[in-house]
């Protein structure tokens, strides 16, 4: 993992885009979840010749159909759910509405308590979202602490999504106070970080784990292991780690 200045300037994030076979996580008769490396869009951009995950696993897996059930920002990693039947989206939908959805995240500072919800109204903008009093769509997630490092002032959190709009995650957590690390978007101009914390190219933020009831009736889960970029940056704080 490369680390940036201690600046408030953007960045460019370091693409990371697959140089072997993406992970398959999860196949059935008309679902499928890959996991999505950091740095790669999720679905087409503006620009034709942009590589993006959703052709990438298309290609690779030779589907006639893909449409993306789920969509993770640019920097985010981790479990992307597909439907490959045109005529199950409204099934696949329903699927995830009802899946136990669950990321990984290291921010900063250690919230007060081991467990909270935050609640607000989010309305998209340009690059961002804000909240709001009226016409914005509720959302819900649920944090918990798993680990900390008092000395850097960080924390490792689980966010359980609750409702699941565009950025909500990065931007409840930096409302309540805890930016996650390398979020430049929703971190505070002004926020005082440690000097001892070095700075990510990127948002530690990863979607690990999708709990869902598959098509044939059966609970299933799948799981994705932390990238080796944010494990390196775990290595920096001894005494922080995750349970098992």
């Amino acid at each position: 993992m490369t680390f940036r200045e201690k600046s408030n300037s953007s960045r460019s994030v370091t693409s990371e885009q697959p140089s072997q076979a993406l992970k398959i996580c999860y196949r059935g008769s008309f679902l499928l979840i890959a996991e999505k490396p950091a740095g790669l869009p999720v679905h087409a951009t503006l620009d034709p010749h942009r590589k993006n995950f959703a052709d990438l696993v298309q290609a690779q897996e030779k589907l006639p159909y893909l449409r993306l059930v789920n969509r993770l920002d640019l920097d985010t990693t981790g479990l992307v759910l597909f439907c490959t039947d045109p005529e199950k989206n409204k099934e696949a939908d329903e699927i995830l509405s009802q899946a136990e959805k669950k990321y990984l995240c290291i921010v900063n500072r250690i919230p007060p308590e081991k467990s909270f919800r935050e609640e607000c109204f989010l309305k998209d903008g340009k690059g961002r979202v804000t909240a709001v009093r009226s016409g914005g769509k509720k959302a819900i997630t649920d944090f918990k602490i798993l680990s900390t490092n008092t000395a850097s002032n960080i924390s490792i959190l689980e966010a359980a999504l609750v409702t699941g709009r565009r950025h909500q995650i990065r931007f409840q957590i930096a409302a309540a106070g805890f930016p996650i690390l390398g979020d430049t978007v929703y971190t505070p101009s002004d926020f005082r970080i440690k000097k001892t914390v070095p700075i990510p190219n990127r948002s530690l933020l990863h979607s690990y784990l999708l709990k869902f009831k598959t098509e044939e009736g059966i609970f299933a889960r799948a799981i994705s292991p932390l990238p080796d970029d944010f494990q390196k940056y775990l290595s920096f704080f001894p005494g922080i780690s995750l349970p098992n």
